[in-house]
């Protein structure tokens, strides 16, 4: 059988982030692909100044408009 599933690793382990239909000590062979995170992959296209971008971020003055009133 052939299955393709995500799966995250955390401490040490491989946990998968749907049930698999394995019998208990149930020898398989697992072939490792990583996938890049988004913010990685994007990084390169948009170039902005760290500091901007910490700005941003931290700033309510860029998530609201004078009509949205930030919530608290």
């Amino acid at each position: 059988m052939h299955k393709t599933i995500e799966a995250v690793y955390e401490k040490g382990a491989i946990k998968p982030l749907e049930p698999l239909a394995l019998s208990e000590s149930q020898k398989i062979t697992v072939t490792i692909e990583t996938t890049e995170s988004r913010v990685a992959s994007t990084k390169a296209l948009i170039k902005a100044d760290p500091d901007m971008v910490r700005q941003v971020a931290e700033s309510d003055d860029y998530l609201y408009d004078a009509h949205t009133p930030p919530c608290r």
